[in-house]
């Protein structure tokens, strides 16, 4: 075996329909940001990526383009994948690509053969010759904490930005999996719906992403502020009436009705995934219980939402922004199908 040439790095990134995260061997996990790329549509040459790109969405005049290459779980722009990796790894690294070793790209589970072979083709045109493709919800099981290498079932839910994901796994990889695209992204596109036609108000993807973060709940008591008092969240836009800029109040009890309403197509979803597992699997989770991962993860009551809905005990990961890029770690070590034991 050929030793890993000195200086070089083995590189693990999550490719995230809301964030991008990488993990370096030996370093930690050194970026996480928002999955946006900003680009001047004259030169091609790119602005700003992450937090500095995010920033300028809606904000930016003709001259420069934002782009979020993910969209619902689907690349939309591979090019632009390339910029952002290409343009972060130079951020990162002295001399960029050539000091990464292996590249371990973690993406979601719906995409298809012809963008698995472009993210391959990704990792050869940024001069990396070891790159490899896993599935987010095989990382994100490994990063919170589950050993998936054992012969018994575990079901993950990872209630990401662009898609919600469903994977029964067991012996080290993934026996079954289902995905919708109802997650994060859709349920701001329904807070942005629902101040629209209800206060006659229109806002921004990132105003209604902060309100769902403020107030989202799915069961008990309404979140409160320190003081006891239901929470509430100011969201400013444009007055669908005047035309001119204005504030309305939203309450918590808003957003839950808003998330219960969307909740639904996941819970279906969940039940079929049981449903559908094979009985000696489908007993293991009895035991096992439910993993919930993901954004998603943080919402409010959805431990408890998830039991009253399949009576089978849920455990919320105790990381759940950070679980795929942390999965990287361990499958960055694996050479080869790995199926039993420790490694």
């Amino acid at each position: 075996m050929s030793e890993k040439p000195k200086g070089s790095f083995n590189v693990g990134v999550d490719l995230g329909t809301s964030n991008l995260l990488i993990y370096v061997e030996g370093r930690g996990t050194i970026f996480n940001e928002p999955s946006y790329i900003a680009v001047d549509k004259a030169t091609k040459q790119v602005v700003s990526v992450g937090f500095d790109a995010a920033e300028l969405v809606g904000k930016v005049h003709d001259k420069v383009e934002v782009v979020k290459p993910l969209q619902g779980g689907v690349i939309s722009d591979v090019s632009m994948i390339r910029e952002i990796l290409n343009f972060t790894f130079d951020q990162l690294f002295v001399n960029s690509s050539q000091q990464i070793n292996k590249l371990l790209i973690c993406i979601p589970s719906e995409i298809t053969e012809t963008e698995k072979a472009a993210i391959l083709q990704l990792g050869e045109e940024l001069g990396i010759d070891d790159t490899k493709i896993d599935e987010e919800i095989k990382a994100a099981a490994i990063g919170s904490g589950v050993d998936i290498y054992t012969p018994s079932g575990h079901l993950v839910v990872d209630l990401g930005g662009g898609t919600t994901d469903f994977g029964v796994l067991s012996l080290g990889d993934v026996v079954l999996s289902k995905s919708i695209k109802v997650a994060g992204d859709y349920f701001d596109k329904q807070i942005s719906d629902y101040v629209k036609e209800k206060h006659k108000l229109e806002i921004g993807p990132q105003t209604a992403e902060k309100a769902k973060i403020a107030l989202a709940s799915l069961t008990g008591d309404m979140p409160k502020d320190e003081s006891g008092k239901p929470l509430t969240f100011d969201v400013m836009g444009r007055d669908l009436v005047s035309g001119l800029p204005k504030k309305v109040t939203l309450e918590a009890s808003e957003i839950r009705t808003i998330l219960l309403d969307a909740f639904e197509a996941v819970k279906a979803t969940l039940i079929a995934t049981l449903e559908t597992t094979p009985p000696e699997l489908a007993g293991d989770l009895v035991d096992n219980g439910i993993i919930v991962t993901g954004g998603g993860a943080k919402i409010k009551g959805i431990k408890d939402y998830i039991e009253q809905a399949t009576n089978v005990e849920v455990h919320i990961s105790p990381t759940p922004l950070t679980d795929v890029v942390d999965g990287t770690k361990k499958l960055l070590k694996i050479n080869k199908n790995h199926y039993f034991g420790e490694f």
